[in-house]
């Protein structure tokens, strides 16, 4: 439609954060009139949210050229490229999910091709023995947030006052070991999968819950 195309840098706009307090006044009340506009924006905060949902999964280093490698040598037309976007834009949602299943597929077969080394993430003073492949909370030292060990023996002998997620690893608490979140173990590649796809619909229903209350 016209109103939307001659509309659409003032959503970018919008969607950025970067409006006036004018400018932002003129798009809401033309979004309470057009409801093509306003279905648009709704798309668009939709694909946002997805992508802000996915932001903590990582890509491997080589991801790019794998990428690259992959893609057809045959050079695209400009009509074949105008094509692609045209779509892309009355797509969103399923541009955003398939980059959330391509980074979580490559996720997982970094995850478990990679080596067994003990690792963890998180803040906190904790300490690694990688011959005995443990991971120690200290006597009296807390840890604020959550905590991810992968391939090791969490040993809980201090607080943890977070979630902690347990990636072929295993627990152990010491009697004034104390952790006041949830505690979860992914041990096979079809848990991490399911761990992270929850995680991930979780934070977009959050999001999109926020969005719809503004």
């Amino acid at each position: 439609m016209k109103c939307e195309k001659s509309y659409e840098h003032l959503i970018h706009k919008y969607l950025d954060g970067d409006t006036s307090s004018e400018e932002r006044k003129r798009l809401e009340a033309h979004l309470n009139e057009c409801p093509h506009c306003l279905e648009h924006v709704r798309e668009l905060k939709k694909a946002i949210a997805f992508v802000q949902s996915a932001s903590h999964i990582e890509a491997p280093a080589n991801f790019t050229n794998q990428v690259m490698t992959n893609l057809p040598q045959k050079k695209n037309t400009s009509k074949t490229k105008s094509k692609w976007k045209r779509w892309m834009k009355k797509h969103p949602i399923l541009v955003a999910a398939a980059v959330f299943l391509l980074l979580m597929s490559t996720s997982v077969s970094t995850l478990w091709q990679n080596n067994e080394q003990v690792t963890f993430s998180g803040s906190g003073n904790v300490q690694i023995d990688q011959s005995s492949g443990r991971v120690v909370v200290p006597e009296g030292e807390v840890v604020e947030g959550d905590l991810v060990v992968r391939n090791g023996e969490l040993v809980v002998e201090g607080e943890v006052r977070g979630n902690i997620l347990l990636v072929n690893s295993e627990p152990y608490f010491a009697s004034a070991g104390h952790v006041s979140g949830e505690i979860e173990e992914v041990n096979q590649v079809l848990d991490w999968i399911w761990y992270h796809t929850k995680n991930f619909f979780s934070e977009v229903i959050t999001v999109l819950d926020s969005d719809d209350n503004k």
